[in-house]
């Protein structure tokens, strides 16, 4: 199956057009980084008027870095004999929409009104972060949107052509 989200950039952006056309899921650790970059560019344009160079490349770096958070915050590894463990399970509190959108909305409003070193990369992070937790909202997989323990379990998707 071919998980699209959003439908545009299936159609124009290099890696993630190359990788859907051949089967690849959007939520895989390539596709998050794109996306992350993808985030970077658009938030910088978009905030250029508001903050100064420098605040511009730190909201650029959060982005990057925060887009495979999600996964990465789970605190994950392998066992010796080859199993796959994480101190969180997989998407409950690290995918929780609730508190990305939460966490986003408060950090940008610091990072406007303070602007200083922490609050530009927090909030190009939380940004990416909900960037991550809604690619990963069009999986079969689901992410918990309310509450950190209970998942969608079905979500509309494209069919396989």
């Amino acid at each position: 199956m071919i998980f699209v989200y959003p439908p545009s950039i299936s159609t124009c952006y290099g890696f993630v057009c190359r990788n859907v056309d051949k089967g690849y899921k959007l939520s895989s650790k390539g596709a998050h980084f794109a996306v992350g970059v993808l985030v970077a560019a658009a938030s910088v344009y978009v905030a250029r008027d508001v903050f100064s160079p420098w605040q511009l490349l730190l909201l650029a770096c959060g982005c990057v870095w925060g887009s495979s958070s999600p996964d990465w915050m789970e605190i994950s590894g392998w066992a010796w004999w080859g199993t796959r463990y994480s101190l969180i399970p997989h998407r409950t509190i690290t995918h929780w929409m609730m508190a990305w959108i939460a966490a986003t909305i408060w950090t940008m409003w610091h990072a406007v009104s303070d602007g200083t070193f922490v609050w530009c990369i927090a909030a190009g992070f939380t940004l990416s972060g909900l960037t991550h937790v809604l690619m990963d909202a069009r999986t079969p997989m689901g992410v918990p949107v309310f509450h950190p323990y209970k998942r969608r379990k079905q979500v509309r998707h494209s069919k396989k052509r």
